[in-house]
């Protein structure tokens, strides 16, 4: 029984190396290599570009679809829920998308996602204030992100929300409604402030 720990924590820990190397090599060498890897572990599908420094964490809960690319340094974690990312979406560099603790995150196809951005599915409790926050749990909920969103720099998406086909979230926004098609919405929290085809503001 030792043995078999012993060469299970091995290979573990090699796999671990590997992802690492793997993570880190440049150019379009390292584009192709880490496609074919993570063929083995993630639901991809065709074409798709994966930067430097890109972590996916319980990639068996993760569905990426076409010509999808992601930009160097992001981090997709669905070790507690799913993520599932439509055909030809765009996230750039230090995008955090984070479905650990629980939910869905669903993105529908031809989607933009400025640099660090951020999608969450939990938030921690704190409304008792004679426990720790870290001892209260979380509070989650599914977050849909419709076709041909573009989601600007810095903006961050929290549990519960979804975001209608074609909108806009401007950049450093914290979505905590949810925000209709077509709309322009902007602000801490975001707020509609008109609609791309004609219909005006809130």
């Amino acid at each position: 029984m030792k043995d078999r720990s012993f060469v299970g924590r091995f290979f573990g820990e090699l796999l671990l190396w590997i992802n690492a190397f793997i993570e880190f090599i440049p150019g379009a060498i390292g584009t192709r290599v880490r496609k074919i890897w993570l063929e083995n572990y993630l639901r991809i599908g065709k074409n798709l570009i994966i930067g430097e420094r890109v972590s996916f964490i319980c990639p068996q809960n993760i569905k990426i679809g076409d010509f999808t690319c992601i930009g160097n340094n992001s981090f997709f974690c669905a070790e507690g829920g799913y993520i599932y990312v439509g055909n030809q979406v765009a996230f750039n560099q230090g995008v955090h998308i984070n479905a650990s603790v629980c939910g869905e995150i669903r993105i529908g196809k031809k989607c933009l996602f400025g640099p660090n951005v951020i999608v969450r599915t939990a938030n921690h409790q704190f409304s008792d204030p004679e426990k720790y926050i870290r001892d209260q749990g979380h509070k989650c909920g599914n977050i849909t992100i419709e076709d041909d969103v573009w989601i600007g720099a810095n903006a961050v998406i929290l549990p519960g929300v979804r975001i209608g086909k074609g909108a806009v979230i401007g950049a450093g926004s914290i979505v905590v409604v949810d925000i209709p098609s077509m709309a322009v919405a902007v602000g801490v929290p975001a707020k509609v402030v008109k609609y791309r085809d004609g219909k005006g503001g809130e």
